[in-house]
């Protein structure tokens, strides 16, 4: 019978020690999300485009990129054996 007493007490108290911690690790998820939430910017419309001409020169870096990789392709060996 102390047997079966140590057992049940075991149990209880690895089935609190486990309910505490997942309550802890809710807590720490709700308090993350209750910072993240505070220091969020503000959330854009939904469906609406950035002002056009306001990208501070993204096109012109996307433009760069594909004008360098345009010219790398021209150039490969690769591409001077098939003509």
């Amino acid at each position: 019978m102390e047997l079966f007493k140590q057992s049940l007490m075991i149990m209880t108290l690895g089935m609190g020690l486990v309910f505490v911690f997942l309550f802890l690790v809710i807590q720490g998820l709700i308090l993350a999300a209750r910072i993240i939430h505070h220091f969020e910017g503000v959330p854009q419309e939904p469906g609406r485009d950035p002002v056009p001409g306001s990208d501070d020169g993204e096109d012109s870096l996307h433009a760069a990129v594909i004008a360098v990789a345009v010219e790398i392709a021209k150039s490969s060996p690769h591409r001077a054996n098939k003509e």
